[in-house]
């Protein structure tokens, strides 16, 4: 099995790239793919940038030019979901995106909704209870949109609409990349903030401790797989 794995922020693939064997590196889309091996795993590593368009390309790349077969989000988000704070921990179950008109939904790929691969995500729970948290784990709704959610009034009005687990960036346009390719993905995040008006002051505090999280149980599963 090859693993695409990918992060929007450096700090998101510094553990990974840390801990792997890499055999090949090709500067493009304005970054960096690691092709090597983790284990006894081939992996494509990318830091894919902040927002959806970067995420996508990314996705795309890393399962048509590097034949990664299953695709695997890493990073931090916002926390949305009740009793959810800082250093937790959400796997996906599916993703959305929260930032388009519902005139889209009538298009290709005609859904609000990806799915999380059932499999990948099993792992990832097991993955996570054999790791040390700074935290719980949950799973749940991850949304996606082109903006960094820091205020209380924009987080109850996502809440209303979409119960989600948390928010974040690139989530879901990595899904709908792997749905388009038709491969299975997961998305792991751990909480940075939680998406109010003390957003950023959590952010730049937790970010990289939280990075570090969720690049932790992508390892603890490649180990398992």
């Amino acid at each position: 099995m090859k693993y695409g794995i990918i992060g929007a922020l450096s700090e998101e693939i510094a553990l990974v790239l840390e801990k792997m064997t890499v055999t090949a590196t090709h500067k493009r889309l304005g970054t960096v793919f690691y092709e090597g091996e983790i284990g006894r795993h081939e992996v494509v590593l990318v830091c894919c940038g902040i927002g959806k368009v970067n995420a996508a390309l990314a996705a795309h790349t890393v399962i048509a030019e590097y034949g990664a077969r299953a695709v695997i989000n890493i990073g931090i988000a916002g926390a949305m979901a009740k009793g959810l704070g800082t250093m937790d921990v959400v796997l996906s179950t599916e993703a959305a995106f929260h930032d388009q008109d519902a005139v889209m939904l009538k298009y290709y790929p005609n859904t609000e909704f990806f799915q999380a691969d059932e499999q990948l995500l099993a792992l990832a729970e097991t993955a996570c209870q054999s790791v040390s948290l700074h935290g719980k784990y949950i799973k749940g709704r991850v949304i996606t949109g082109d903006v960094f959610v820091n205020d209380r009034a924009t987080k109850e009005k996502l809440v209303e609409r979409y119960q989600p687990a948390c928010t974040e960036m690139e989530g879901a346009a990595i899904a709908h990349a792997a749905f388009s390719n038709e491969t299975p993905f997961l998305i792991i995040r751990t909480m940075s903030d939680s998406a109010d008006d003390n957003a950023d002051e959590k952010y730049d505090h937790f970010i990289e401790d939280a990075a570090r999280q969720s690049a932790s149980i992508v390892l603890k599963m490649l180990e398992l797989a």
